[in-house]
């Protein structure tokens, strides 16, 4: 057998993306000898970004908010600048069939916001002004409030029209869920984050991240597998963990092992060998579908998102969120195409022509003298079955967090938190904690 076939660690990371990134980066840099094993060709998972022509076209729209606190750490410890944290200063524009309106995180744009009624909008300060500098992990537990995110919002006053005129377009596409039925907990941490400050996008797409941080995993000594696929653990009797073995059937010996794909596959992996925490493990999952295109002339200007209001008339596929990203990370750039991602969010039988011919009578309803036809260029269509799962009442309260029956094997990922990017973040460092502690 060659010296490739005989590898051996102190930690083997399952999957690249945010989630195991961060554990591999906080366990290489502590001075463990860490091996990342990621199918995919790259690293990132969903936060990934391809090129079309000197541009960045990430495989989805995926909010990221300035104020995540781990997330924002983790930026800052792979070397990417605030200045590479691009903002969406003018904050999402909402068609409602008829008219547009604008809406930023500030108190001063809430309060004039069209779209709401006087009494919404103060309710809307209100609300914002109570969750601002509250602590997350305070927010976070506060899941029982309500059965849903709308009763809560109904509880706290709000009308049906600004419910269905702000909040289901908005957090509709942030929880990949217009039914709004995750718990209220979660609704008011993202709602403090998007108070406490803009959503960003990194220069180079979300796989800059991603990107930036595989490049100091491997500065720290930290070696990857990409395009190999983990078949199972390896172990022996009731003992620990001792490694994996590859779908190659080669095998990488370990001391531990941090779990950090995607539910499904977490579920798959774990319950040869912890079939009780495997089983606490998520499986009701919300679905995205994007798709990407190269437009030879801007669509629209600023730098903002446009989300759907409209009332929803049962057509499918729908088009919930329109971004023109160029115009946040590519800002102030001369020459090249705009790049323009449209989500539709949910379960879609539809072909990706269906998709593609969606998002073209959307932007036919929203700009009717766009030529759509003739401008964009389709790069492909992304979906993600399991994009994340859902948060709905009492669900947080059973995920299996980062432990597990097998000391040596912890998980990561924000099926163990929250879904968010925040989530996934917090949850690789969280699970390079106990995985140092147990190596010591």
């Amino acid at each position: 057998m060659s010296e490739r076939e005989h590898i051996s660690v102190d930690v083997v990371v399952i999957g690249a993306g945010l989630a195991g990134l961060a554990s591999a980066l906080r366990l290489a840099r502590a001075g463990y000898s860490v091996r990342v094993v990621e199918a995919e060709s790259g690293p990132g998972g969903r936060a990934r970004t391809d090129w079309h022509e000197g541009r960045p076209v990430d495989r989805g729209f995926q909010v990221a908010f300035a104020a995540y606190p781990a997330f924002r750490e983790f930026v800052r410890e792979v070397g990417i600048s605030g200045e590479d944290l691009r903002p969406f200063v003018g904050g999402g524009a909402f068609f409602d069939g008829a008219h547009w309106s604008q809406l930023s995180s500030s108190p001063k744009s809430i309060a004039r916001f069209g779209a709401l009624s006087p009494a919404d909008r103060a309710r809307c300060v209100r609300l914002a002004a109570e969750l601002r500098f509250a602590s997350p992990r305070t927010l976070l537990a506060r899941d029982a409030l309500a059965p849903t995110t709308e009763a809560f919002l109904l509880d706290r006053g709000f009308s049906r029209q600004a419910i269905d005129a702000v909040f289901r377009p908005l957090f509709g596409v942030i929880f990949l869920d217009r039914t709004l039925a995750p718990d209220p907990g979660y609704f008011q941490f993202l709602f403090s984050m998007l108070v406490r400050g803009p959503a960003v996008l990194p220069a180079d797409g979300l796989g800059m991240i991603a990107d930036w941080a595989a490049g100091a995993i491997r500065q720290a000594g930290g070696h990857f597998e990409f395009g190999s696929r983990v078949a199972a653990l390896v172990r022996e009797a009731d003992g620990p963990v001792t490694g994996v073995r590859l779908d190659d059937l080669r095998q990488i010996r370990a001391r531990a092992v941090v779990l950090a794909v995607d539910a499904p596959a977490a579920r798959v992996l774990l319950s040869p060998v912890d079939p009780a925490t495997a089983g606490g493990i998520p499986t009701d999952g919300a679905s995205v579908t994007s798709a990407r295109f190269a437009v030879d002339h801007s669509l629209y200007h600023g730098r903002l998102i446009l989300l759907n209001a409209e009332p929803d008339t049962g057509e499918s596929p729908r088009i919930d969120l329109l971004c023109q990203t160029t115009n946040v990370n590519r800002h102030g750039a001369v020459g090249g195409p705009h790049i323009v991602i449209a989500t539709s969010i949910g379960d879609s039988d539809a072909t990706a022509a269906g998709i593609e011919d969606a998002v073209e009578r959307q932007v036919h309803r929203w700009n009717p003298t766009f030529p759509w036809a003739s401008a964009a260029q389709s790069l492909g269509v992304v979906r993600h079955p399991f994009a994340q799962f859902r948060p709905l009442a009492g669900v947080r309260r059973r995920l299996p967090g980062p432990r597990t029956q097998v000391p040596n094997v912890v998980l990561a990922g924000e099926f163990t938190t929250h879904p968010s990017l925040e989530g996934a973040v917090s949850s690789g460092v969280t699970a390079a904690d106990i995985v140092g502690r147990q190596l010591g």
